[in-house]
């Protein structure tokens, strides 16, 4: 699940880094990890991924809950797949 929550992360591009190094966001996947394995709600899981990130990036993350809902959806799938 890891390789893919680095993907998921890494295609959403929270910060908008350009270009975007492949281990750009590895501390906040990590953590994310952990919160999914956790977690079985999207409410759940689309919080942490938002504190998370705003506690990593403050000012420079601008993504709202909703967006990080979808995220967390995405995430759960994939836990679920396995």
């Amino acid at each position: 699940m890891d390789n893919k929550i680095i993907k998921i992360i890494n295609n959403w591009n929270p910060i908008e880094i350009h270009p975007l190094l492949q281990d750009e966001y590895h501390t906040e996947s990590k953590r994310i990890q952990y919160a999914a394995l956790d977690s079985v709600s999207v409410e759940t899981l689309s919080k942490e991924v938002f504190s998370i990130f705003k506690n990593s990036f403050g000012k420079e993350f601008t993504k709202s809950i909703e967006e990080c809902k979808v995220i967390a959806e995405e995430i759960l799938r994939c836990k679920f797949e396995n």
